[in-house]
């Protein structure tokens, strides 16, 4: 038979929601040969498939809004690729991937995939990256997926009157856990987790793998009831969890009772039970249950039923309040959808994820969006003066639909100040899309939206990532103040509070339902609390009569208190706590203190500092105290201090030209706060560097080659840079 110049030909009916492979190479891939739902098998493809330094590469190709616009262009031949590496039976492999729009035999929406094989034009780089993965699975000392379902297989096939559990595990926060702790720390961890695996396989009939980054899975036979089995997990859970500061795992578990099925179903459905518990805060472990897969039928059923129930009216939005610890009251509120269905509340559990899933969540947002809009509206026409109302954001919105615009029409239809809509994007959401939810959210910035970050904390984004995005509220999530180590959890709430407070973001407390968790969040420095102790979830009716109430609210709103920066002070002692705010959290920072006779000196660094500088870690006290020997404009450093003085909310920013110890002449980006001012007149200076070497010598060399182009001869551009810099 003829080879194929493709290794894998795959229909995507994206409209309709499906996904089906019609042809895989068999020496590469063994993917069931079955439909799929459209955005579980995307979801699993980003996250099992694709090489992690390519997932934002590919799935910002594969954003709804490019889909769309592809899909919308059917009326001619059209075609995009994209080359990225992916897991395969080999390991990781360069392909390429090209996509048709298709519309034969009537469908709309369709799309022609076929991927092919090139690592061969890629050489090296491919050698080193499986040697990478090689090494990685040598340290955990457990084999691949593709192993692991070979193994599972055999053992079903050999112990056919075995009861066999098939697990699937991944640690929840990995990365906050690796921005707290290092890398070291992270390695260790796995390595705990792959140790435990191994303990339990020595007395059990079983085998394990490793999928990469902070995943696992295991199937095991057992003669206790999957109850006890859930109880034993429970515990070695605890016990990690004691030797571990931060971690914690979720868990999905498949009992087997069909042993004709591919061994990647039942993977699926352990991933299905796990991702029913991945952002539960209260319960880490699943067990796969029938009712969590739905046919193509019931879906379709279900999604018409919501259809009819928006049309009929029976989706609301509740209000849960955000609170001003200092006075009690609120100064905001949440927008939660309801859906009130024969006089009974239904749970957003209950459909929420189903319309996640099939992308029809986009259609109840939209409707709940307006429905704020309209209330607010409504309030201000009756001369009430209302309370900023955020209103979720979700990552498939983000994906399919124009937020910004139809935020802008929403604002022009209402004529509505932006600040009184707040608008939430959960930590995973940003995440998984990062350009385009912050392309998307600086739009909506500049259109007067005020953008809180949702659920921070809940295991995708370190600490570093906070600087890059455009936000005007941090939420921390609530397993911080539901957790069951109070000191540890403080340990890492303390490094995260510090943080956005040195960025001016307000940090807003989720889940806080007991007056213990309230002493403690207000210890640290938190203002504003949203949880059970003050309120839960009410009708907006009831939020109409305590703004016509008037005392019962405080619309100053959300803000920065004076008393949040206090807390950078202590950056400048040695201890413990400094070490692993500046080492592990903090970018390239250096503090400073400059006398009134504009004598400056370098107080403290941390470790990105030297890596920037080009200097030994162990600085010399000469180094210190002559700081701006090194600066090629000694006048730069003083004038960014003085200006940090004048501007104390902003800070001052400005590009400075340093001498690194090879002699070499960089520029560094530097952000100066004023952290505090003795009586003496000494002041104190936090300063973030970013090294815009780079970035301004090919500037540079862009600048040059243009003028040179239109002056037909070699010109300067230094004056050009310097205009264009300002």
């Amino acid at each position: 038979m003829e080879k194929l110049f493709y290794d894998m030909i795959t229909e995507l009916h994206i409209r309709e929601g499906f996904v089906q492979i019609t042809y895989q190479n068999p020496s590469l891939f063994d993917f069931p040969m079955r439909p799929f739902n459209y955005y579980e098998a995307r979801e699993h493809f980003l996250r099992q498939e694709v090489y992690g330094e390519d997932t934002n590469r590919v799935e910002n190709f594969w954003s709804g809004d490019k889909v769309q616009t592809f899909v919308g262009n059917g009326s001619r031949p059209t075609m995009r690729k994209i080359e990225f590496r992916m897991h395969t039976k080999k390991g990781f492999r360069w392909v390429e991937q090209l996509a048709f729009f298709a519309s034969d035999e009537g469908r709309q929406g369709g799309l022609m995939v076929m991927l092919r094989d090139i690592t061969d034009a890629k050489g090296e780089r491919m050698d080193a990256l499986n040697a990478k993965d090689r090494a990685q699975r040598e340290m955990v000392g457990l084999p691949d997926i593709f192993t692991f379902y070979k193994r599972a297989e055999a053992l079903l096939a050999q112990y056919p009157n075995h009861k066999f559990l098939l697990f699937t595990t991944d640690i929840k926060n990995f990365k906050l856990y690796e921005a707290i702790y290092g890398e070291e720390k992270s390695r260790a961890l796995l390595m705990m987790v792959a140790d435990e695996l191994k303990e339990q396989l020595r007395t059990a009939l079983g085998t394990a793998g490793y999928l990469g980054d902070d995943s696992f899975c295991c199937m095991f036979a057992t003669e206790r009831s999957t109850k006890e089995i859930v109880e034993l997990v429970r515990q070695v859970i605890q016990r990690l969890a004691d030797a571990n500061m931060g971690f914690s795992e979720s868990i999905g578990i498949y009992e087997v009772t069909d042993r004709s099925e591919h061994i990647e179903n039942m993977y699926d459905k352990a991933l299905l039970a796990l991702n029913t518990v991945r952002h539960n805060h209260k319960e880490n472990i699943a067990v796969y249950r029938p009712n969590m897969f739905m046919s193509k039928e019931r879906v379709s059923e279900a999604v018409q039923d919501i259809r009819r129930g928006i049309q009929a009216g029976e989706f609301t939005f509740y209000t849960q309040p955000v609170v001003d610890i200092n006075c009690g009251k609120p100064v905001s509120a949440e927008a939660l959808v309801r859906w009130v269905k024969d006089g009974r509340v239904i749970s957003p559990g209950e459909y929420i994820p189903l319309l996640e899933r099939t992308g029809y969540v986009v259609m109840l947002d939209q409707y709940i969006w307006e429905r704020v809009f309209e209330r607010q509206r409504a309030m201000l026409d009756q001369g009430v003066e209302t309370i900023t109302c955020s209103v979720n954001v979700s990552r498939i919105d983000f994906e399919l639909i124009d937020v910004a615009q139809l935020f802008q029409s929403l604002k022009e239809k209402y004529r509505i100040d932006p600040k009184l809509i707040g608008i939430e994007v959960t930590e995973s959401a940003y995440a998984d899309n990062y350009d385009t939810v912050q392309k998307t959210i600086s739009r909506l910035r500049e259109l007067g939206f005020r953008i809180y970050l949702d659920d921070f904390g809940s295991g995708y984004s370190n600490l570093n990532s906070l600087s890059d995005m455009k936000l005007d509220i941090l939420k921390l999530d609530m397993k911080f103040v539901q957790g069951r180590d109070e000191q540890r959890t403080i340990k890492i709430m303390e490094s995260i509070i510090n943080m956005a407070h040195l960025l001016n973001l307000p940090v807003v407390c989720e889940g806080v339902e007991t007056e213990a968790q309230l002493k403690m969040v207000k210890a640290l420095g938190i203002y504003y609390v949203q949880g059970y102790y003050y309120y839960r979830p009410f009708p907006y009716d009831r939020m109409e009569e305590m703004l016509r109430a008037g005392d019962r609210v405080d619309t100053v709103g959300i803000r920065l208190h004076a008393a949040n920066r206090v807390h950078m002070v202590e950056v400048f002692d040695d201890n413990v706590y400094s070490d692993t705010l500046l080492n592990h959290i903090l970018g390239p920072v250096a503090f400073y203190e400059m006398d009134p006779e504009k004598h400056v000196e370098l107080v403290r660094v941390n470790d990105l500092y030297y890596s920037i500088v080009g200097r030994e870690a162990l600085v010399d006290e000469a180094y210190r105290n002559h700081i701006t020997d090194y600066v090629i404009n000694k006048e730069d450093i003083v004038h960014l201090l003085e200006a940090a003085e004048a501007n104390a909310l902003t800070g001052s920013q400005a590009d400075i030209l340093y001498r690194r110890a090879d002699e070499k002449i960089m520029t560094i980006h530097a952000h100066a706060f004023l952290v505090s001012k003795s009586s003496d007149g000494i002041g104190r200076y936090y300063v973030s560097l970013r090294n815009f070497t780079v970035l301004y010598d090919r500037i540079r060399k862009e600048m040059k080659t243009e003028l040179e182009h239109e002056a037909g001869g070699t010109v300067s551009v230094r004056g050009a840079l310097k205009e264009n810099e300002t």
